[in-house]
C-alpha cells in the first residue's frame, strides 16, 4: 500500500476534525483517545488520521517542545546525535515530491513513513548526500563532531553506515556513523543535541534540532505540497467563533462512549 508515497490535501471535513481535535487535547484528552473520538465523529481514513496525529499538539505539548529546541545558530562544539532513517526519510519524501507538513511544534514530517518499511533505494542515498553536503552549507560542521546512528534491523543499514563514514571523510566531515538495535534509545542517552523529528525522541530529548526538516524543505521538489499547520488553523478559525467551535466540540464530547477522558 502507498508504494508510490502520499500526496494529500486536507478537505474541509478534515480541517474542522483538526480543529476539533486539537480543542480536545487543550481538553485535556490523551492524543489517542481525542484521535478515537474525532475518528468516528468524521470517519477518517487512516491517512487523515496520521495527518492529525503527526501534525497536531495540545498548546502545552508545544511549548514543552520549544522549549527544547536549539536554533541552527547556536549549535557550537557540540555533539550532533542524528537520528540516521528519521532524518534521511524525511528528505527522501521531499526530493519525491510527497506531502510534507510543517507541524504546530514547528517540526517537518511526512507521512508517506507511517505506511512503509525502510527499504533502502537510490533515494535515500540521494537523501545522504544532500544531508551531508547541506551540513557543510549551514556551517554545522566546522567545530561540531557528528555521529549518525542508524538501526540494524534495517536490512542492509551495516552497508548504509560504511557509505555514510566514507562520505563524511570526504566532505572533511568530523565524526562517524554505526548501526544500533535502536537508534532512538542510543541518541536519548548520548549526550549532544540530537536531529530528528520523532516525537518519541523530541518528548526524552533535552536538546533538539530539525536540521532534517529545514533541509527537506530546502529541497522539496514540489513546494505546492507542503502543507503549514499553524496557517490551516489561522485560515480555518476565521470562518468560525469560538461559540460556534466550543458548542460543535461539546456535541462531540457528550455522545455515547465520548464522556471520559
Amino acid at each position: 500500500m502507498f508504494r508510490e508515497g502520499i500526496m494529500f490535501k486536507p478537505d474541509e471535513r478534515v480541517l474542522d476534525a483538526l480543529l476539533d481535535y486539537k480543542f480536545l487535547l487543550n481538553r485535556g484528552y490523551r492524543r489517542q483517545q481525542a484521535l478515537r473520538i474525532i475518528e468516528e465523529r468524521y470517519r477518517l481514513t487512516r491517512v487523515e488520521k496520521v495527518f492529525l496525529y503527526r501534525s497536531v499538539f495540545s498548546d502545552e505539548d508545544i511549548r514543552n517542545r520549544l522549549a527544547k529546541k536549539v536554533l541552527l545558530n547556536s549549535i557550537r562544539n557540540s555533539k550532533i546525535l542524528v537520528d540516521g532513517f528519521n532524518v534521511l526519510t524525511v528528505i527522501r519524501s521531499a526530493i519525491r515530491g510527497e506531502t510534507l507538513i510543517i507541524c504546530e511544534d514547528t517540526f517537518v514530517r511526512d507521512l508517506s513513513s507511517a505506511f512503509q518499511k525502510i527499504k533502502l533505494d537510490d533515494n535515500y542515498y540521494r537523501a545522504l548526500e544532500i544531508f551531508l553536503s547541506d551540513l557543510k552549507d549551514l556551517s554545522l560542521t566546522e567545530n561540531n563532531t557528528i555521529l549518525i546512528v542508524y538501526d540494524a534491523p534495517v536490512s542492509r543499514s551495516g552497508i548504509l553506515a560504511g557509505y555514510t563514514r566514507e562520505l563524511m571523510k570526504n566532505h572533511g566531515i568530523q565524526g562517524t556513523a554505526l548501526t544500533v538495535q535502536k537508534a532512538d534509545k542510543t541518541v536519548i542517552e548520548e549526550s549532544g543535541v540530537i536531529v530528528s523529528g520523532d516525537s518519541y525522541i523530541i518528548s526524552r530529548a533535552l536538546k533538539i534540532c530539525d536540521i532534517g526538516g529545514i533541509i527537506a524543505l530546502r529541497h522539496a521538489s514540489a513546494k505546492e505540497n507542503i502543507i503549514s499547520i499553524r496557517r490551516l488553523i489561522r485560515e480555518r478559525l476565521k470562518e468560525f467563533d469560538a461559540k460556534t467551535l466550543s458548542e460543535g466540540v461539546k456535541k462531540i464530547i457528550k455522545a455515547p462512549g465520548n464522556r471520559d477522558k
